[in-house]
């Protein structure tokens, strides 16, 4: 059977995940991993088979890149489709939700539903947990991975509890309404050596270089892709991420994370 999973990762927490579950499913050639920005690209909008979409939670709910992609995704020739999402704290949300009721336009049914709690890489709120509490909660992620795969493999229904579930649809539809403004806090700092991959890996071409320096042009969907991939670590968001620890998946290459346009080629 066709098996089919889209990605979307800005760090590489859910491309872990996914390319864990893919391992289980079938060889590379019997499994389509593809990311977000590649499908949307190339507008592969109709999968078969086994359909799964692995993404993180942002904003209580799913990405706004994500949404965008399932409002366009036909599953009429889907047999089963699973859904994992990636969070720091993933109790308080509304994406399984969501992803029930985009799974339904699309023309059919959530069969299971799973999130998997990673780290968390939001710096506006708070700082990355210690190395050893780092390794020690990538370690318990993994180990629930390899359960969801099983359930996954045997095409089990599943379902995820959330609390809050309306107050946190409220909350992300304010963010939706105010896009345009996500972007309005960054900056690079004089450390910014011009090199321009920021500008390669935002998944939205929001970012352009003006003068050698990074300019956002309010298409910005708060992944933070930029600001935790610079080298020089001198995209700041607002006032609370000065000094805070980046963070990429231990597992996953930065040049793993760069969108199909992008230029791979320089050294990261």
């Amino acid at each position: 059977m066709a098996v089919t999973i889209y990605y979307l990762s800005a760090t590489g927490n859910s491309l872990h995940v996914a390319k864990k579950i893919a391992e289980v499913m079938g060889c590379p050639e019997e499994v389509r991993l593809i990311s977000v920005t590649e499908a949307l690209a190339t507008e592969d909008f109709s999968p078969e088979g086994c359909v799964g979409f692995v993404m993180p939670l942002h904003f209580f709910a799913l990405p706004l890149l994500a949404e965008e992609f399932l409002s366009k995704v036909d599953l009429q020739k889907s047999t089963y489709v699973f859904g994992i999402v990636t969070a720091g704290f993933h109790y308080i949300g509304d994406a399984c939700r969501e992803l029930k009721e985009l799974v339904s336009h699309a023309g059919a049914q959530l069969a299971a539903f799973f999130y998997v709690d990673m780290v968390s890489v939001y710096l506006p709120l708070s700082d990355l947990p210690s190395p050893r509490k780092t390794q020690k909660k990538l370690a318990a992620a993994d180990q629930k991975v390899r359960e969801i795969a099983q359930k996954v493999l045997r095409r089990e229904p599943a379902a995820a509890l959330e609390l809050f579930s309306f107050p946190s649809k409220v909350m992300h539809q304010m963010v939706q309404k105010q896009q345009e403004k996500l972007d309005q806090d960054f900056y690079a700092t004089d450390s910014c050596v011009h090199c321009g991959l920021c500008a390669q890996i935002c998944p939205k071409k929001n970012i352009m270089l003006e003068e050698g320096k990074p300019c956002w042009h309010h298409d910005c969907t708060q992944c933070l892709a930029c600001l935790h991939i610079c080298p020089q670590q001198c995209i700041e968001l607002g006032s609370h991420t000065k000094g805070r620890r980046r963070y990429h998946h231990p597992d996953i290459a930065v040049s793993e994370l760069f969108p199909p346009w992008s230029k791979k080629e320089k050294t990261i």
